[in-house]
């Protein structure tokens, strides 16, 4: 049996990130290479796809063309696990928290994002400063405003931007009850201990033997690619510790080489 043979029989599960590693966002497109990555995978018999992102499931309609190729979807940091369509786990915020959340940082200059499985909606106090940051917002995501959004419906994670975003740094590092990351102009948080690798371990608990590979560029990947038997840190990434500790570090996602580096590094 030669190299490649091996390679084609190897039992694995991947888990992709969607922005800036299947989904170029400012192409606005699954680049050529990614789609022909995933095509090739999914043609393996020992081969499992999954998505691990923070988007919840209406917005994977940016990668709607490549879907169909997956079987395990982590949305929203890890709070909801989904198989065939099907929640197989999910981990909302209590309405209790969200609003005494809400009482505590309503003061400064910031907006709320709500998100729930299929929908989402802003909180918004009415600050005309922070317009502008909804308007970027709806650029990526269209969104309505409703502030009594997380009363009707279960969320699953919140995003806060804004003006203040960063002063509110100090609130939540107090709070017990939240995982958090802090990105350049945004806050995701979810339930404590929720991550994208809490939901990955619900599914690969069931394939022990298959080889866990996990593929991400942003903070919100940090656990997942930690767990991994092999990670794989796209090139773009702004987050040196994540490259430092990878198995691996992909082309630039505008280089439209993925396909050929998984190819070269035999994991394809």
């Amino acid at each position: 049996m030669n190299e490649e043979d091996l390679t084609i029989n190897k039992k694995r599960i991947f888990f992709f990130d969607v922005d800036e590693t299947l989904y170029s966002n400012n192409k606005k497109e699954v680049l050529p290479q990614t789609e022909k990555l995933i095509l090739e995978l999914s043609k393996k018999p020992d081969t499992i796809l999954g998505i691990a992102t923070g988007r919840n499931y209406k917005n994977l309609d940016v990668i709607k063309k490549i879907l169909p190729f997956f079987k395990y979807f982590i949305i929203s940091n890890g709070a909801v696990t989904i198989k065939n369509n099907k929640i197989i786990d999910e981990n909302p915020i209590p309405k209790e928290k969200i609003i005494e959340l809400i009482q505590k940082i309503n003061l400064h200059k910031v907006v709320i994002a709500n998100i729930g499985k299929e929908k989402e909606a802003l909180f918004h106090n009415g600050n005309i400063e922070n317009l502008p940051f909804i308007k970027e917002w709806n650029r990526m995501i269209k969104t309505p405003i409703d502030n009594k959004f997380h009363l009707k419906e279960r969320i699953y994670m919140i995003n806060i931007f804004g003006i203040d975003a960063n002063k509110i740094k100090k609130i939540l590092d107090k709070e017990d009850h939240f995982n958090r990351y802090y990105w350049e102009k945004h806050i995701d948080i979810t339930l404590k201990d929720i991550n994208k690798f809490f939901g990955i371990n619900k599914i690969k608990k069931n394939y022990p033997k298959h080889e866990l590979i996990c593929v991400g560029d942003g903070c919100n990947d940090q656990e997942m690619l930690q767990q991994a038997d092999i990670s794989i840190v796209m090139g773009n990434s702004q987050y040196d510790f994540l490259k430092k500790n990878s198995s691996f570090i992909t082309p630039h996602i505008e280089e439209n080489k993925i396909f050929d580096f998984f190819k070269k590094e035999k994991l394809v």
